[in-house]
């Protein structure tokens, strides 16, 4: 740490033992202070009700509802055989701690049965005060009550939300995650798959054709540990910023056409980079779409079209013009289309995939550029 640099006043957040250990060392202090106090307005016998009060509150983080009904007890028989009419204090931090740490309605019934006993306690206790000035006091222990109640409520509500955020968050951690893997390992799979049978077929009759197609099983299947590797370091990884750094973008769009396994016609139109996210998620959509080639047309030629004339937006579109084959029953397949459909919502845009009337399929995707690209 830099000289420069502000130190933390309290290097980490205490454990529960050591809160527990607060808990008492206030408990007894506050116990000590009220129980002098009352020895002084009312005798031995308030001193020593006044500690008794506060004691149980020592033990309030473990047992929060139990604690408050013990304390609040103690303050009624405080009032009604002793007169300290403060014992209600003690009451406020219980009913903090229950409002922090149980749910809503178990909390708000323990607010209203604090509010009732201690107003009863008030106002039923023969003492020498108008009845103007015994109604002061309840409003003003009644509130004075509730306001801890509503800090602790808070609490609670502030540690619900992050962790329902929490929760969203590796919600859509897991999602981005199975997102990736299923277009790095379905592409490549069925690529390495199609191309092997095709290898296979072809042995015989034409030796040049096999090594050549086992050759793109090869190339494939090096690709797919390369993309693996990069997704485990990113996993690795404690940033963001490993993902765009290292994700593939237009200039691995020549490397994955020519190892789809179709011919595949490419063009790219010149045009102002784009953000990092949106490069992955060209490449993305093209890589599914070529997928959805092999798997559905097998060797039929494809064309690739980027279109960069667009200052706002980049368009995509993959065609192939043979009639597709019957849909492919391999195991876990009919996912590509979603998969696509995602990856351009995420970027704020659309796309459309659908059969050509002369035969074959056609996928189309358009995508803002974004703010980065603007600049």
């Amino acid at each position: 740490m830099g000289d420069g640099e502000a130190r933390p006043l309290v290097a980490g957040r205490l454990r529960d033992g050591q809160w527990h250990g607060v808990d008492t060392v206030a408990a007894v202090l506050l116990a000590l202070a009220f129980g002098a106090s009352g020895t002084r307005s009312g005798g031995w016998g308030a001193g020593a009700v006044a500690a008794a009060v506060w004691l149980p509150v020592a033990v309030r983080r473990r047992r929060p509802v139990g604690v408050l009904y013990t304390v609040l007890a103690g303050a009624v028989l405080a009032m009604a055989f002793t007169g300290w009419e403060e014992s209600w204090i003690p009451v406020g931090v219980a009913l903090y701690t229950v409002a922090a740490r149980e749910p809503r309605r178990r909390s708000a019934t323990a607010l209203g049965c604090s509010l009732g006993a201690v107003a009863a306690a008030l106002a039923l206790v023969p003492r020498p005060v108008p009845a103007s000035g015994v109604a002061g006091d309840v409003v003003f222990a009644s509130v004075m009550m509730t306001l801890p109640w509503l800090v602790g409520t808070a609490l609670r509500e502030q540690r619900s939300y992050a962790e329902l955020a929490a929760r969203q968050a590796l919600t859509d951690e897991r999602l981005r995650i199975a997102r990736e893997l299923h277009d790095v390992v379905a592409h490549h799979l069925t690529v390495i798959a199609v191309r092997a049978e095709v290898a296979r077929a072809v042995a015989a009759a034409d030796p040049q054709e096999a090594e050549r197609t086992l050759a793109l099983v090869g190339a494939a299947g090096r690709t797919a540990l390369t993309e693996m590797r990069r997704m485990l370091g990113v996993l690795r990884s404690p940033g963001d910023g490993a993902e765009l750094g290292s994700a593939p973008g237009l200039a691995d769009l020549p490397t994955l056409a020519d190892g789809a396994g179709p011919r595949v016609e490419l063009f790219v139109d010149p045009g102002p980079p784009l953000p990092p996210g949106v490069e992955l998620a060209v490449y993305r959509i093209v890589q599914e779409a070529l997928t959805n080639v092999v798997r559905h047309a097998g060797s039929a030629d494809c064309r690739v079209h980027l279109s960069r004339t667009d200052p706002e937006a980049v368009g995509i579109e993959v065609v192939n013009d043979a009639p597709a084959r019957p849909p492919s029953r391999r195991p876990g397949g009919g996912h590509g289309l979603v998969g696509m459909r995602e990856r351009a919502a995420m970027c704020g845009g659309t796309l459309s995939a659908g059969p050509l009337a002369t035969g074959g399929f056609r996928v189309h995707a358009r995508l803002p550029r974004g703010p980065e690209a603007a600049r």
